[in-house]
């Protein structure tokens, strides 16, 4: 049996550092999509409130106390505060949603040029070892 020359050992080498490249940018993927996922989950939570909240400004009524109306008042606007709140919130919360979306692109980009690359070196030790 041959010994593999120094060119196919050293394409090996190569390749081996790319699925470590490769493995790496796997576990990134994960955890970006663990991340989006629970920002979603926190997106969906707060668009109940906002339901939640819609409900409960709608079924404000005037009661029999003293001061009622302008209670009834300062109580809409308390529940129109919390409802702004919570929209500003999940604008915030989407728009970061966004930003990881086009990160977990860019990672499954990358990831696919990775394996690209690992492909076309091993086509080439292939050769190598046919040359042998």
């Amino acid at each position: 049996m041959k010994k593999p020359s120094k060119k196919w050992l050293e394409f090996h080498q190569l390749i081996e550092i790319i699925d470590i490249r490769i493995g790496k940018k796997q576990r990134e993927l994960v955890k970006l999509k663990h991340r989006f996922q629970g920002l979603i989950d926190s997106i969906d939570e707060k668009w109940e409130l906002i339901t939640h909240e819609q409900q409960r400004l709608k079924s404000l009524v005037v009661k029999d106390e003293f001061n009622g109306l302008s209670r009834l008042f300062q109580r809409r606007e308390s529940v129109k505060s919390c409802i702004e709140s919570l929209f500003f919130d999940v604008s915030v919360a989407r728009q970061n949603a966004d930003e990881l979306e086009l990160e977990i692109e860019q990672v499954v980009v990358e990831k696919r040029r990775l394996e690209k690359r690992k492909d076309a070196l091993g086509e080439i030790q292939e050769q190598l070892r046919d040359e042998q």
